[in-house]
């Protein structure tokens, strides 16, 4: 289990510094950027409403987030114990699914960047540092089942 919580704090961390150095989006604000479109308006407003707010609803998001990554990391962590055989070929085709997947689903949101890229780039870089983080998660879960 303290693999799955030093790799969820991981992601955790190198999400932060993503966002701060080069203004990538949080995976939470990818998945909110995604996903609120297709929330009618008259459901969305009065759930302001209920949680005090929209800036309270982003930082109740935010706050949440860190959590959900700790959470997926000690899932992760979970599951990986559990392979008895070939670990690190599972994992490394395990985190490359998640990714694929993640591209598939945020690919519209992918374009935006919070220091102005162009979509273009923004997407890219976007890709890439998600393509880090699942990395970083899949290499965290494994050194610590072979040395903590």
């Amino acid at each position: 289990m303290i693999g799955g919580v030093l790799a969820g704090l991981s992601v955790l961390l190198g999400s932060l510094v993503a966002r701060v150095a080069f203004g990538v989006p949080l995976p939470v604000e990818l998945i909110s950027d995604r996903f609120l479109p297709f929330v009618p308006v008259e459901a969305f407003v009065p759930s302001l409403g209920v949680v005090g707010g929209p800036v309270l609803a982003k930082e109740l998001a935010f706050y949440s987030s860190f959590l959900v990554l700790v959470g997926i990391g000690i899932a992760a962590a979970r599951g990986y114990e559990r392979i008895d055989r070939h670990r690190l070929p599972i994992l490394a085709g395990a985190a490359v699914s998640a990714w694929l997947l993640a591209l598939a689903v945020l690919w519209p949101a992918l374009a935006s960047n919070y220091h102005g890229l162009p979509p273009d780039a923004a997407r890219a870089l976007a890709a890439g540092t998600l393509a880090v983080l699942f990395l970083l998660l899949a290499a965290v879960l494994d050194l610590t089942r072979r040395y903590a």
